[in-house]
């Protein structure tokens, strides 16, 4: 499909993906080979593998055809390390912002393993030293249990993809000059049309809130007689569980998309968050780890001088102390020893379990990763919904304004008048949801 030169062009209707790119290339490339891509002139260097390694939701993003194609949009049939893979309908910042988490996360993966580094006083998997993939020794058992464990093992991320398109409706009266023909009308009409358009997307592009776009369902329940700017209302039952959902997993009510930007030509804006989870993989646990463990063996070094000290009880002559044994009872002296060997126990106890080493768990909480995310484990979701917003976009033309009728005159060419223009803006929005395990295939 020819990509359209005008703005006013809406979005189009998604095609089927054959499930070939996968395929695509695997009897002529090694898992270690090199793909060249070219991404809007761009140009990437990346293995096979670390491109297999990406979710699902992603690699549609990428390649929406389903396989891989040149600069002339031709299918690459055998592809080798010289060929140059073409993708022109994805923007550059977006794939250096993927490319830059998924690597910090293999990098994790491979030189901080957690059953490696750590004694979480538990038996673990395996863990595999594939980059991007899983040797078949570490793969999970098919129990909840083990899958949920899997969380705590490897670098996951939360992948939330968002792809809006939006429908400017002008609430403006218009004007034409007298002499003007219906070509001229047509042309005069289409380029307001498109400065809306494009003073929308500003607009939108610039509403960087992850949440703030949930808040805005046409479905939501406003309080009434209030403005939807003034009371944002009450999200339903499913928008409060799934925003519970990941805030409870790493974002929070303020978190920002990580990337946002509107397509070239078309009223399409997409962004990307790729929310890392916080488990036992990431930086900000293992500081948590090493300042814990630091503690403890601060507060043991402590203990042990505290009981290598010299005692401080006085010295008694030898004389008193034989007749103040003489005064005692033979039940006393009894009571005596017995009172010493049991304290004697409790301090070689006290020093033995000083010994051994505390596992992670007992330093440090074990995270608290919401299991439900394994339902989006490979399988992406998607979540649909419409708003609405009444606005008013400040817009320079060439016209002129009349205040009194409200009407703007629109002209070829003349002084340029600046006017804000009242519009109703419909909104569609597709959320995809995918949670991705770095080392698991």
């Amino acid at each position: 499909m020819a990509e359209p030169q005008s703005v006013i062009t809406q979005v189009s209707a998604e095609q089927g993906l054959p499930p070939v790119m996968q395929e695509q290339g695997q009897d002529f490339l090694d898992d270690d080979s090199l793909i060249h891509l070219n991404i809007q002139e761009n140009h990437y260097y990346i293995t096979r593998d670390q491109l297999m390694s990406l979710p699902e939701s992603l690699l549609l993003c990428l390649f929406p055809s389903g396989v891989f194609m040149d600069r002339t949009g031709q299918v690459i049939t055998n592809l080798t390390s010289q060929d140059e893979v073409y993708v022109g309908n994805f923007p550059p910042d977006c794939f250096e912002y993927i490319m830059e988490n998924y690597v910090r996360a293999q990098e994790d993966l491979i030189n901080f393993p957690v059953d490696e580094i750590f004694d979480r006083g538990q038996t673990a998997h395996e863990p595999s030293r594939f980059f991007g993939f899983a040797s078949p020794s570490s793969m999970p058992s098919s129990s909840s249990n083990s899958e949920a464990e899997i969380l705590h093992e490897k670098p996951s991320l939360i992948v939330l993809r968002e792809d809006l398109d939006y429908y400017c409706v002008p609430v403006q009266t218009i004007a034409y000059p007298e002499d003007a023909s219906e070509d001229q009308k047509m042309e005069l009409n289409e380029n307001f049309i498109a400065q809306v358009k494009l003073a929308a997307g500003s607009y939108l592009s610039s509403q960087t809130s992850v949440f703030q776009g949930l808040r805005s369902s046409n479905r939501l329940k406003r309080p009434v007689g209030g403005a939807s700017h003034e009371a944002p209302g009450k999200l339903g039952p499913a928008e409060q569980h799934l925003k519970d959902m990941l805030c409870s997993s790493g974002f929070h009510d303020g978190s920002f998309w990580g990337n946002r930007a509107q397509e070239p030509g078309k009223t399409v804006i997409s962004s990307l968050s790729l929310c890392r989870l916080m488990n036992e993989t990431t930086q900000a646990f293992r500081n948590r780890y090493e300042e814990a463990k630091r503690n403890y063996e601060d507060r043991a070094e402590a203990l042990r001088a505290h009981s290598e000290s010299p005692s401080l009880t006085p010295l008694v002559s030898h004389t008193s102390q034989s007749t103040d044994m003489k005064r005692k009872s033979r039940l006393s002296s009894l009571a005596d020893n017995v009172r010493s060997r049991s304290v004697s126990r409790t301090r070689s106890g006290s020093r033995q379990r000083q010994d051994v080493s505390p596992t992670l768990y007992e330093l440090v909480p074990k995270p608290d990763i919401n299991s439900k995310l394994l339902l989006f484990w490979k399988k992406p979701a998607r979540k649909c919904w419409w708003g609405e917003e009444e606005l008013k976009l400040e817009l320079k033309l060439y016209g002129k304004y009349d205040a009194a009728t409200g009407t703007l005159l629109l002209l070829p060419e003349g002084p340029i008048v600046t006017i804000e223009v009242p519009v109703n803006l419909h909104i569609r929005r597709v959320w995809t949801l995918e949670l991705s395990v770095v080392g698991v295939e």
